[in-house]
C-alpha cells in the first residue's frame, strides 16, 4: 500500500513539474559583468562567445535552436561617456542607420538599402533604441538585415541578423522578445 502511495505521489509531482514547465517555459540568463550586459534567452537558445576585440568591443552570437538562425550582439564600451539629451541621442541613432547602409554598400552589397518606413525609435530597459530593416539580394534571393541599436551614455549595443525576407516577420517577433530583456550600463 505504501509503495503504491509513493508511486502516486511521485507521478503527481512529475505531472505537476511537467505542467509547470509548459506553462512557464525556462529562460536562460546571459550575463557579461565585464561589459555590463545582461539578457534573457528562451529555452533552447544558445550563445557563442563573446569574442572580445578592438577597443572595448565584443560580439556575441545568439542561436535559435529550431531554425539555427543566428543574431549577433555587438557591444562597445565607449571610452568617453556620451552624455547628451534624449532628442540628441535619437538623432544620433538615426544617423547611424545611414552610416550602416553606406558601410554595407562598401562591403559589396550593391542593392543594399533601407526598407521604407522601417525605422522605429523606442526604448529598451529605459535606454534609447532604434530598430530598422535593410533589404538586399543575395544569389538572386530577397534578403533582409534586421537591426536594433540600444544606447546609453557608456555603451553602444547592436543586435543584427541577416535572413531570407520571407522568414523575417516570424523571426522578428521572437528576436524582439530577447531584445526587450537587454540591460546595459
Amino acid at each position: 500500500m505504501r509503495s503504491g502511495f509513493r508511486r502516486g505521489v511521485l507521478l503527481s509531482l512529475l505531472l505537476c513539474l511537467t505542467a509547470a514547465s509548459l506553462a512557464y517555459p525556462q529562460t536562460y540568463e546571459y550575463q557579461d559583468s565585464g561589459f555590463g550586459v545582461r539578457l534573457s534567452l528562451p529555452a533552447g537558445w544558445r550563445w557563442i562567445g563573446p569574442d572580445r576585440w578592438g577597443d572595448q568591443q565584443s560580439t556575441l552570437v545568439l542561436r535559435e535552436p529550431e531554425t539555427r538562425q543566428d543574431i549577433k550582439l555587438y557591444v562597445q564600451i565607449l571610452s568617453t561617456p556620451d552624455i547628451i539629451s534624449a532628442d540628441a541621442m535619437d538623432k544620433k541613432l538615426l544617423r547611424g542607420v545611414e552610416y550602416k547602409v553606406r558601410q554595407r554598400t562598401k562591403e559589396g552589397y550593391k542593392d543594399y538599402h533601407l526598407r521604407e518606413n522601417s525605422c522605429e525609435l523606442h526604448s529598451v530597459g529605459g535606454r534609447s533604441a532604434l530598430s530598422w530593416v535593410s533589404e538586399f539580394t543575395e544569389s538572386g534571393r530577397n534578403m533582409v538585415e534586421y537591426f536594433t541599436r540600444v544606447r546609453s551614455a557608456n555603451t553602444n549595443a547592436l543586435f543584427f541578423a541577416k535572413l531570407p525576407a520571407e522568414r523575417f516577420d516570424d523571426f522578428q517577433r521572437r528576436v524582439d522578445a530577447i531584445v526587450e530583456t537587454l540591460e546595459i550600463r
